[in-house]
């Protein structure tokens, strides 16, 4: 009888160590192939072309002297244009890697640091109003013309501006870092110019009763939805 019990608590034993070590493998496969990696990631994203065209994260690490594109989505980050960011992140070799995409992929760990960068609030709004903004990227595409602008009169709540062929007006409503256009209207003057009748027609309807988050950041005025860059304008002094 004892030998029987001794047998058995010996093979209790033999089980829980053959768990443990077991636990121990899953754990060291899952991370064997991971690592935390520190980035700043900048204030404002940048136009770039992956599978298809796309906005991506302007990154630095640790060696970094330039800034570069960041292709990939990080899990769990909440990324707020006009904010510099020090994040540590996990990365993780893929073991079976798509076609097309990544070979990590990336959880955010922790937020090191977030800082506000450049104008903020009425102090970025007053910055806008004082300059002509040139339309230079509309979707991550560069119009080949580049006659649109759009300002915004100080004290005034509207917006004025040139599509190409017309003039464009309207109104808009501020809240924090967004911008909602309301009421846009253009003059109806016939256009020959293709190229200028498509911008033109793009513009204005990106801007119809649509809203924006924003920012002003290396001479630009960028507009946001979905934390994806979809206008861009470049300071340009006023007539």
């Amino acid at each position: 009888m004892n030998t029987f019990k001794s047998t058995e608590k010996m093979k209790t034993i033999f089980n829980l160590k053959t768990a443990v070590l077991l636990i121990g493998l899953v754990f060291f496969a899952t991370h064997a192939n991971a690592k935390t990696i520190r980035m700043t990631i900048k204030e404002e994203l940048a136009s770039c072309t992956g599978v298809a065209p796309q906005s991506c994260f302007q990154v630095k690490y640790k060696k970094s002297k330039d800034w570069e594109l960041f292709y990939s989505q990080i899990e769990g980050f909440d990324y707020t244009p006009g904010y510099r960011y020090v994040i540590d992140v996990i990365q993780t070799k893929r073991k079976n890697v798509p076609a097309d995409a990544s070979s990590y992929t990336y959880t955010l760990k922790r937020v090191v640091e977030k800082k506000q960068i450049g104008e903020k609030g009425a102090d970025a709004w007053t910055f806008i109003t004082k300059h002509k903004w040139k339309v230079i990227q509309i979707n991550g595409a560069e119009p080949s013309d580049t006659s649109a602008y759009v300002t915004f009169p100080a004290d005034m709540k509207t917006m004025n501006g040139f599509g190409g062929c017309n003039r464009i007006f309207g109104g808009y409503e501020l809240k924090e870092n967004t911008i909602k256009f309301k009421g846009i209207a253009s003059t109806l003057m016939a256009c020959a110019d293709e190229n200028k009748n498509k911008l033109e027609g793009t513009l204005l309807k990106m801007l119809t009763d649509n809203t924006f988050t924003y920012d002003v950041a290396d001479q630009t005025l960028n507009f946001y939805q979905d934390n994806k860059l979809v206008l861009m304008f470049g300071k340009a002094p006023l007539d």
